[in-house]
C-alpha cells in the first residue's frame, strides 16, 4: 500500500507531535481494510481514545478504558460524543464513513481545527472537511504518523464521558427493552456475534450491546433493512459453526422473514432469535408523535411467535420477564435449530431511551 508523503505528511506529523487531546473517530472502511488490529495499536501506543461508527463497533474493546462506543444512531449519545469533539485539538478520521451518522454529525467541527483523514475514496459527500486528506490505506496512513502527542487527555475526563454513556441508556430497568438487552449480554459467551435488524430496538442495542471484537455485531447499513437480522445470523453460523451468534429482531421485522426460519431448521443450526414484541413499528410511531402527526399505520396485529416456531419446526417461548429470557438464552445454544424468544416489552417501552 502507498504510504503518505510530502509537505502534508509533514505537517500531519507535526500536528500528531503537538497534540494534547487526540481523538480517533473510525468507521467501516477500517473493517473493510483488515486495519482494526493497526487502529487499535495506534491508539493504545498513544493513549488516544477512540469513537467508531455503529458498524466500527469492537475495533478497539468496548470495555477498553480508551473506547467510547459506536454513535451515529442516537441523539442522546451525540450530546456526550459531539462535545468530545470540539473538545480535540487533534481529530484523526480513520476509514470513517459519513453515510452512517445522523445529521448532526454534519460538519462537526469548525474550520479551522485540525483533522487528518485516512480514507478509501476521496471525499465527495460534504458531510465533513479535513485540513488534510490522505486517500489509501488506513493501516500504512497510521504507520507513516510516527510521532508521539505531546500529552494524552486527563483520564477523568474520558471515564467522565464513558460514564455519561453508560448512563444514558441505563441497563437496571427490572422490565422492557434495555433489560431484554442487558439480560442477554449478561448470558452470552464474550465472543458471541450478535445481529440487529432495523427500528428503535436496533438504536438501544447499538449502544448498550459491547463488542470486544469488530464485525462483533452485524446489521444494515444506512439502508436500515428491516428483518435482515436472521439471515445475517444464519450466514454468520455458516462462517463459524462453532462461535455462538444472537439475533435481535423486531416483530415486524420477523413476520417480513418468516421463510429464513425454515432454512435455519433444515441447516440445523443452533441459533437464538429474540423478538421484541410490542405489536407497533415503534421507531416511526415515536416519530410520528415528536412530530404531531396522527398515528397512522404503524399498529398492527399480534403475532403468536412460538407457535410460528413450532409449526416451522423450531421452538418458541414467551418471555415476560429477566429469569424466563436468560433461561430461554442459555437453552436455545443447545439446540440444533432455532429458538423463537417472544420478548413481551409493551407499547412506547422506548420512549425517553433512544
Amino acid at each position: 500500500p502507498m504510504q503518505p508523503a510530502g509537505d502534508a505528511l509533514a505537517t500531519a506529523k507535526q500536528w500528531l507531535s503537538e497534540a494534547k487531546k487526540p481523538l480517533v473517530l473510525a468507521g467501516v472502511d477500517v473493517l473493510n481494510q483488515n486495519a482494526s488490529e493497526a487502529v487499535a495499536k495506534f491508539c493504545q501506543q498513544h493513549a488516544i481514545p477512540i469513537i467508531t461508527s455503529y458498524k466500527g463497533k469492537g475495533i478497539v474493546p468496548e470495555d477498553h478504558a480508551l473506547a467510547l462506543g459506536g454513535a451515529g444512531l442516537s441523539p442522546k449519545a451525540d450530546e456526550i460524543l459531539l462535545p468530545l469533539l470540539a473538545q480535540s485539538d487533534l481529530v484523526i478520521l480513520a476509514g470513517y464513513d459519513p453515510i452512517e451518522m445522523r445529521p448532526g454529525w454534519q460538519n462537526p467541527w469548525s474550520d479551522n481545527a485540525r483533522v487528518i483523514e485516512f480514507s478509501a475514496e476521496s471525499n465527495t459527500h460534504y458531510m465533513h472537511q479535513a485540513a488534510l486528506n490522505f486517500v489509501g490505506n488506513v493501516v500504512a496512513g497510521l504507520q507513516s504518523l510516527n510521532a508521539k502527542p505531546a500529552a494524552a487527555w486527563a483520564s477523568d475526563e474520558i471515564n467522565a464521558a464513558r460514564s455519561a454513556l453508560q448512563e444514558a441508556y441505563p441497563s437496571d430497568e427490572t422490565w422492557g427493552p434495555a433489560a431484554v438487552i442487558d439480560e442477554c449480554h449478561q448470558r452470552v459467551p464474550r465472543e458471541t456475534v450478535a445481529t440487529v435488524d432495523s427500528g428503535a430496538h436496533r438504536i438501544l442495542l447499538s449502544h448498550m450491546w459491547q463488542c470486544y471484537s469488530p464485525r462483533a455485531l452485524l446489521q444494515s447499513s444506512a439502508l436500515c433493512t428491516m428483518g435482515c437480522a436472521v439471515p445475517l445470523a444464519i450466514g454468520r453460523k455458516l462462517a463459524e459453526p462453532t462461535r455462538p451468534v444472537i439475533a435481535f429482531v423486531g416483530d415486524a421485522g420477523l413476520e417480513m422473514f418468516l421463510g429464513e426460519l425454515a432454512t435455519i431448521r433444515d441447516l440445523k443450526l443452533g441459533i437464538p432469535i429474540v423478538v421484541f414484541v410490542d405489536t407497533s413499528l415503534a421507531l416511526i410511531e415515536l416519530k410520528q408523535r415528536n412530530v404531531g402527526y396522527e398515528n397512522l399505520a404503524v399498529d398492527f396485529g399480534a403475532t403468536d411467535f412460538p407457535a410460528v416456531a413450532k409449526g416451522l419446526g423450531g421452538i418458541g417461548l414467551w418471555c415476560h420477564d429477566r429469569a424466563s429470557l436468560g433461561d430461554a438464552v442459555d437453552a436455545a445454544f443447545t439446540r440444533e435449530t432455532f429458538t423463537v424468544i417472544a420478548a413481551v416489552i409493551g407499547e412506547k417501552a422506548y420512549d425517553g431511551r433512544i
